[in-house]
């Protein structure tokens, strides 16, 4: 996630994190050590993992700029690979 990040800051793709009903302290420690630079949000409540019907974790969302959902991926997945590339360059370009 961090490699996506960096590759495409500033264009018009965001990496965003959410951590699911973790306590602040833990989630701050992980994002330290881990080098995280992203945006990495809390829902203490979970009430924003079931508005997006999130039953397990890890979980991924493709969302576009008009904010429609546009893909998930269940589980652990390698997103720093070329067919990612080649999808969020299309999703970026204008018209999408």
């Amino acid at each position: 996630m961090e490699n996506l990040h960096r590759r495409y800051k500033g264009k018009p793709f965001k990496v965003i994190a959410i951590d699911i009903q973790e306590k602040n302290g833990t989630v701050l420690r992980a994002v330290q050590n881990d080098g995280v630079t992203y945006t990495n949000l809390l829902d203490k409540t979970g009430e924003v993992s079931e508005l997006y019907g999130v039953q397990s974790t890890p979980v991924k969302f493709l969302i576009d700029t008009n904010g429609n959902m546009v893909g998930a991926a269940l589980g652990y997945r390698n997103v720093d690979s070329e067919s990612m590339y080649n999808l969020i360059e299309l999703l970026m370009k204008p018209g999408k």
